[in-house]
């Protein structure tokens, strides 16, 4: 084109077309994961700022964590302020907003994703792989619950054994490190919580495809292991599909079938494998449906996820053919063409969230059922939307503490207890599904004739190591259970509890190039006394309480060490200065100085 010739509205308008195709090719060009890095244009950084007054002010007049976890959001207020008021993209400003909800410890406060591209989450798990184990964690302990078929730790790490160093690094360091990593970007109720949702995914490989594992099994022999980024084929551990009975197959929703005992024919078992919507409900009263005539119920709601609590009510009003009171949350309604009365035990785990923990409520609290398991999620926080005023991104925020509708007990951060705790001992893990086990026995019990409390208090009792009682001052078998299967229980609980005792005082004797795990085996100690006692294993705890006394120098300065470091281990060189002053004799201090400090 002759622009020469143009007339000059043309030319103008021609010369601004190519103005705006120029900084177009630039804005594309200046891009951070997808989203426009808007850091030079008039009036970015104030609606960076204005986002974030409006949520500390939603968070200071609505949030009532900060009351009940004792959050000090003035001061973090002030730490978070000159991240946004130095923000230079959308994208740093989502992950910012990610950050700030995060302190608030709340699994349900957090940025949604809608409308946002994924890779601003990628923050939160990158990195991570499964290598194809099943781990679960009890207070910092990570046992090897199960090994997918074909892996090459098949016959050479035993179910059971514990996790003692990653390569190199001892477990309590890198499990803390990982926790802290996580809940930089995203709130947690519960440490619980935590651990059960990253499921089988404790091992940072970052770049790694491989790593060496210290593991101690459970006959204390230490095995250093080679650990794959993933499973056989590429895949993780299902722990889902692993905790189905034999011949049961995965169904999404709920699954249902029938199995066959000595003592009964007619045994349903039902699992909710959905979360708490309309799908999950029809699918549970389809599978429900197909049990007509069972005589008692195996409910198994381990990993049920949340959703909306009218769904989760729905589903537990099939268990009421009256209906029932259910305290402030109204009255639980019968639904369904039928509803089943027999005995109930259900399953519960960790990654029972929100509504499901709902439906756990709904039938415990009511106590229509023996619950078995451990504890719920914890997260009890109803949340809300909210839209930030700049319009990049929505987030809920948990604006009410809702206690349980019949007892009025606050269960954030601590989540609703079974009836029965199952341990995470050794023996206990090697078993295919302890918890299922169990819940068989104690359904035996109640199909036998036993009362729902007889039932409870005599498998209750057997768990906090109260062996004798169970076996000889209210035997079992006259409530039904088979003497041969009673004595094989209790002593399989008095042996995997001693098998604890002895594996965690294996974790304070790792040799000289690794500290103890002080801390941790103190701390759980205090849960573990009471029930060895009971069971009359005074010799081994002693023991074990002995070893403890020995290293509390080292327990003292692991836990100098967490309270003065911040997310990534680290802190000013004047702290580091005195903490090696205090502690730097210590096995901890020497290999902070060496290992992490360096």
């Amino acid at each position: 084109m002759d622009t020469g010739r143009c007339p000059f509205s043309l030319r103008l308008l021609f010369t601004a077309l190519i103005f705006f195709y120029a900084c177009s090719n630039s804005l594309r060009a200046r891009t951070a994961d997808g989203i426009p890095f808007n850091g030079d244009f008039p009036g970015a950084r104030s609606k960076y700022l204005e986002d974030f007054d409006f949520i500390i002010r939603t968070v200071d007049e609505k949030h009532p964590g900060l009351v009940s976890k004792k959050i000090d959001w003035e001061r973090i207020a002030s730490r978070f302020r000159p991240l946004f008021e130095e923000c230079e993209s959308d994208t740093e400003h989502v992950r910012n907003v990610m950050q700030l909800l995060a302190t608030l410890r709340d699994g349900h406060s957090a940025v949604i994703r809608a409308g946002l591209d994924r890779k601003i989450f990628l923050p939160v798990r990158e990195g991570l792989g499964g290598g194809g184990l099943w781990i679960v964690w009890d207070d910092g302990l990570l046992t090897v619950r199960g090994i997918m078929k074909g892996h090459p730790l098949e016959g050479t790490v035993p179910l059971g054994s514990v996790v003692a160093a990653i390569n190199g690094v001892p477990a309590w360091v890198a499990l803390e490190r990982e926790r802290r990593r996580f809940t930089m970007w995203r709130g947690y109720s519960s440490d619980h919580s935590l651990f059960a949702s990253i499921g089988n995914s404790f091992f940072q490989f970052g770049s790694l495809q491989e790593m060496d594992v210290l593991f101690i099994t459970p006959d204390l022999k230490s095995v250093t292991a080679t650990l794959p980024r993933k499973g056989p084929g590429g895949k993780s551990f299902s722990f889902l599909r692993a905790t189905l009975p034999e011949g049961v197959e995965w169904e999404k929703g709920a699954i249902s079938a029938f199995l066959e005992t000595a003592w009964c024919k007619k045994v349903g078992y039902l699992s909710i494998t959905g979360s708490s919507d309309f799908f999950t409900a029809a699918a549970f009263n389809g599978a429900l449906d197909r049990l007509e005539g069972l005589e008692v119920l195996l409910l198994d709601c381990r990993a049920m996820g949340g959703g909306d609590e009218k769904w989760a009510r729905f589903m537990a009003g099939r268990f009421f053919p009256d209906g029932t009171d259910n305290g402030t949350a109204g009255r639980l309604k019968a639904t369904g063409s039928w509803q089943f009365d027999g005995p109930i035990v259900m399953l519960q785990d960790e990654l029972q969230v929100s509504s499901a923990e709902t439906f756990a409520l709904a039938m415990s609290e009511t106590e229509r059922v023996i619950s078995v398991g451990r504890n719920t999620g914890g997260w009890s926080l109803v949340p809300d939307v909210f839209e930030c005023p700049s319009g990049l991104m929505k987030f809920l925020l948990g604006i009410r503490n809702r206690p349980t509708p019949i007892n009025g007990i606050y269960t954030e951060g601590i989540g609703w207890p079974p009836d029965i705790v199952i341990p995470h001992g050794p023996l206990f893990c090697s078993r295919p599904d302890p918890a299922r086990e169990v819940g068989l026995g104690i359904l035996e019990v109640l199909h036998a004739g036993a009362s729902r409390k007889e039932a409870m208090k005599m498998f209750a009792a057997l768990f906090e190591g109260n062996v004798v009682p169970f076996l000889e001052d209210d035997p079992p078998r006259a409530k039904g259970y088979e003497s041969p299967k009673a004595e094989q229980l209790a002593s399989l609980i008095k042996e995997d509890l001693e098998a604890r005792l002895a594996v965690e005082a294996a974790l304070l004797e790792l040799g000289n190039f690794l500290p103890p795990d002080a801390l941790g085996v103190a701390c759980r100690l205090e849960d573990l006394a009471p029930r060895a006692r009971a069971a009359g294993l005074e010799e081994p705890l002693e023991r074990l309480e002995r070893a403890v006394a020995a290293v509390e120098a080292e327990r003292v300065a692991q836990d100098a060490f967490f309270a003065v470091t911040d997310t990534f281990l680290e802190t000013d060189e004047a702290s580091k200065k005195e903490f090696q002053a205090r502690f730097g004799s210590t096995r901890t201090g020497t290999y902070i100085r060496e290992h992490v400090w360096k």
